[in-house]
């Protein structure tokens, strides 16, 4: 089992991640009804209220790619379990597949950074309010870097699957459910 799972920085990241999420959520949520309100209710229409909502939009999308990354709920294509029927051949495919992603997500946060130096330097301006565009443009490295972090945590979790180790125990799950390598579990 990796003990990361049992960290304080997992919990932490965790409470940043929902906090995130649950805050954009709220605002966009608020963003969206008083723009209602005034628009149809009111006859008053808000300049502005949909950029602030993108913005907020890209936290809510990031933050939530990144815990879907962590709680293994991201979406996926898992057409080998279908076709490949021996535990061990399957355990390797994914380690495989996890290494090309762990690849592809360290490309994401080195063009995630790229952005982000580029945005600061031209110090992009949103158009009706002004607001720098690099309050949105962090959220895209911010989410790729914690995605590689769950991502290379995963990749650990199926290597040491392929080699005989139990699976990863996520915090409250007290029971042995490997990924994708059943025969490693004790099942009784």
């Amino acid at each position: 089992m990796l003990a990361i799972v049992n960290t304080k920085l997992w919990r932490v990241l965790g409470i940043f991640q929902k906090t995130v999420m649950i805050i954009s959520s709220m605002a966009i949520l608020a963003l969206v009804l008083v723009q209602v309100l005034l628009r149809y209710v009111f006859k008053l229409p808000l300049m502005g209220v949909e950029e602030i909502a993108t913005m907020v939009g890209f936290w809510l999308y990031l933050m939530g790619a990144s815990w879907g990354t962590a709680e293994r709920t991201h979406i996926k294509a898992d057409v080998m379990q279908a076709v490949v029927k021996d535990p061990r051949k399957l355990i390797w495919i994914k380690v495989f597949t996890s290494v090309l992603t762990v690849i592809l997500s360290g490309m994401m946060v080195y063009w995630g950074w790229g952005y982000v130096v580029w945005g600061y330097t031209k110090m992009q301006l949103s158009p009706t309010l002004m607001i720098p565009m690099i309050y949105s443009q962090s959220s895209l490295f911010l989410g790729a870097i914690l995605m590689f972090f769950y991502f290379w945590v995963e990749l650990t979790d199926y290597f040491l699957q392929a080699i005989g180790k139990k699976p990863i125990e996520m915090p409250g799950d007290y029971s042995c459910n490997p990924v994708d390598a059943p025969v490693i579990c004790d099942v009784k």
